[in-house]
């Protein structure tokens, strides 16, 4: 069934239309008022006019008079005759007036009984002042009139002038009759016709206010639901127009999703800028630049959003992870706002998170339990035994510090050396349970290693990552009790340190090759040793702490990446020596040597300059020797930002530290974008005695 087609008014047809009669009458009303106006005006005109009959009649008959007297008395005539001519005139133009003025009103649909009486008056009045007239003419024509002449008019004068008075008085009574009777209709009419647009209004009014309350009905209602759906909805809801201003209308739950102190009428973009991450602050600004554009698509859109789980400080400082979907809302073909719709997405964000963190360590003890059965059980058991020596000593030295500043902050220095010893063996062992828990015992020395005001209770996260650290060694102590390896397999025999030294050359040779794929680097180690060359263990476990933290040092400090290698025209793939060798007289030979950039005594005088540890004018003032050696001071690196391979300033610290032990000395050559080489040489009589 087709459907009747709905008027363009809708629901107020009803009262438009009665607005149009009401302004139809009301004009209506105007121009009959203009009409009435008009009719009272012709009226008084003709009363005047018949009022003026009287006076013209006795200005003739005094003017008659007159000439008489002075005709008699042989006076001048001229006024009187003047006079005379006057009068009559103007007698013959009233009448002719009252005449067409009563035509007039019989035309207009006026012709009432005093009408037709006013009519047959004025006729008799015509009548009565004919002869009159005549004579006037007659007495008018003469060029010289007697008295005879004077006489005769003036008698007729005496005779009609009382009657003509009384013909023009009663006109003019039936005149102003006949105007208020007509008055009295045209009034009846306006009250008739006023009345009918009072009622029309009156209905106008009835039916506006009914149609109000029944809009405010309709609108609170609507209202009413959209507060429950608003104070419903899990999401964050609401409206921004296209100056940015958050609308009116939103849900409940947005106010805890984004601020306390949001408020309807505030510029979203402005409010989004203070409360998320700088990182994110260009991408969300060039975003709302196309929010508005009626080209861009709502799937292009989604794809261009950036506020996806995006970090939101609200001003309690409780960091929450929330979705930003916006959808346009169109009139026509414009875009007019936004409906934004915001997901807090926290809890999933911190369970992706929590799962992450519990994938890398499961990662983490697979790798471990790998590493282990890669290397000499030996081995392994030489560095754990060594690992929890030295955080036992750690502990001591905690609990034996004396209670002052400066004896802290040498205490923090020595334990990050120490600790860092453990991470680079740790690491050439692949052990990264250990070697990552270390990294973040070193994240809680870091700030501590510059001040002065240290206080006991500043040491009290170092215990506790203490105790993570030893947590860490524990687990793999279990992993090693679960390995039928260790439990059923044979030791190496004491003192074989001729497998020992070749796992530790293998050790290093899979340190380099993890950390250039961390970097994102291509490099390669070239290892020497003699194979009649019988070194201590004592030896080796100075090998097992100088030799990964050498190496590390040249793969992240020395090697440059491959695309900058290959501008230099160097082989993409860099290349590290390790070499060991004992010369005639005994001498130990310890080298490690890369092809990378160099060393700039120039560049390490401005990064000392950058980072505070000397002034432009004290790095100015010390040779290329001086600056050089300046490396090996605890605290110091060439990287901003430590990683997990570099950027504590402790691997050089430990290497001279432990060299210095053994009385050995250390050199350095370099030449910039050639090579660096670090050497290390321990007399025949302290390292066969060791």
């Amino acid at each position: 069934m087709r459907k009747p087609k709905a008027s363009k008014l809708g629901k107020y047809r009803d009262l438009v239309l009665a607005i149009t009669i009401f302004l139809f009458l009301d004009m209506g009303v105007l121009a009959f008022n203009y009409y009435t106006s008009r009719l009272i005006a012709a009226d008084t005109a003709r009363i005047n006019t018949a009022g003026e009959l009287r006076m013209y009649s006795q200005q003739l008959a005094k003017a008659v008079l007159t000439l008489n007297y002075e005709l008699a008395n042989q006076q001048p005539t001229q006024t009187s005759l003047a006079q005379i001519s006057e009068s009559h005139q103007a007698f013959s133009e009233a009448i002719e007036r009252l005449k067409s003025g009563l035509r007039e009103a019989a035309g207009e649909g006026f012709s009432t009984a005093a009408n037709s009486e006013a009519m047959e008056q004025l006729e008799e009045l015509e009548r009565t002042w004919a002869p009159l007239g005549r004579e006037a003419v007659t007495l008018l024509g003469m060029k010289e009139p007697g008295v005879n002449d004077v006489t005769s008019i003036a008698n007729l004068v005496f005779a009609r002038n009382v009657r003509l008075m009384q013909l023009a008085g009663d006109l003019t009574e039936t005149l102003e009759s006949s105007a208020l009777e007509r008055s009295s209709t045209l009034q009846t009419i306006q009250l008739i016709a006023i009345g009918l647009a009072f009622l029309n209004f009156i209905f106008i009014i009835f039916k506006f206010v009914r149609s109000l309350q029944a809009s405010d009905r309709i609108a609170e209602e609507a209202r009413r639901e959209t507060t429950r759906i608003l104070e419903t909805v899990q999401e964050g809801l609401f409206l921004v127009d296209r100056e940015g201003r958050i609308g009116h209308q939103h849900s409940q739950t947005l106010f805890d999703m984004l601020d306390k102190a949001l408020v309807p009428g505030d510029n979203v973009l402005a409010f989004l800028m203070e409360r998320i991450e700088e990182k994110h602050r260009e991408s969300v600004k060039d975003f709302f630049d196309v929010l508005f554009n009626k080209k861009v698509k709502p799937s292009l859109l989604k794809q261009l959003n950036p506020l996806q789980e995006i970090a939101f400080v609200p001003q309690d400082g409780k960091t929450r992870y929330l979705n930003f979907e916006f959808d346009q809302v169109k009139s026509g073909d414009q875009v007019e706002q936004l409906l934004v719709t915001v997901f807090d997405v926290t809890e999933k964000v911190t369970l992706a998170r929590d799962l992450a963190h519990a994938e890398q360590r499961v990662k983490t003890e697979v790798d471990a339990l790998l590493a282990l059965l890669d290397h000499d059980p030996a081995t392994v058991d030489s560095f754990l035994r060594g690992a929890e020596a030295r955080l036992a000593s750690i502990n001591s030295q905690l609990a034996s510090v004396r209670p002052e500043g400066p004896a802290y902050r040498k205490l923090v220095n020595v334990v990050a050396r120490d600790v860092h010893g453990v991470k680079g063996e740790a690491a050439a062992l692949g052990l990264r349970a250990i070697e990552m828990e270390i990294h973040k015992f070193e994240s809680t020395l870091a700030p501590l290693r510059n001040r002065d005001d240290l206080t006991g209770d500043d040491l009290i996260p170092v215990a506790v990552a203490m105790n993570d650290v030893h947590e860490a060694t524990a687990k793999v102590w279990q992993v090693i009790e679960r390995v039928q390896h260790y439990a059923n397999g044979e030791k190496r025999a004491a003192g074989d340190t001729d497998s020992e030294l070749r796992e530790l050359m293998s050790q290093i040779e899979h340190l380099t090759l993890r950390i250039a794929s961390d970097l994102n680097k291509k490099a390669k180690i070239e290892i020497a040793a003699p194979p009649e060359l019988k070194l201590p263990g004592s030896v080796l476990a100075f090998l097992r702490t100088t030799l990964p933290q050498l190496v590390r040092n040249a793969v992240v400090h020395g090697i440059e990446p491959a695309e900058e290698r290959q501008r230099q025209g160097k082989p993409q793939e860099g290349t590290i020596s390790c070499m060991i060798t004992c010369d005639a007289e005994g001498t130990l030979l310890i080298s490690v040597q890369d092809d990378g950039y160099g060393l700039s005594p120039q560049a390490l005088r401005q990064t000392f300059a950058e980072n505070g540890t000397l002034s432009a004018e004290e790095a100015a003032s010390l040779s290329d020797e001086q600056i050089v050696a300046k490396i090996f001071q605890p605290g110091f690196s060439a990287i901003a930002e430590p990683g997990i391979h570099a950027g504590r300033g402790d691997g050089l610290a430990l290497v001279h530290d432990m060299i210095s032990r053994w009385g050995g000395t250390l050199k350095i050559s370099s030449r910039p974008n050639t090579y660096t080489r670090f050497s290390l040489q321990l007399d025949k009589e302290a390292w066969q005695c060791a």
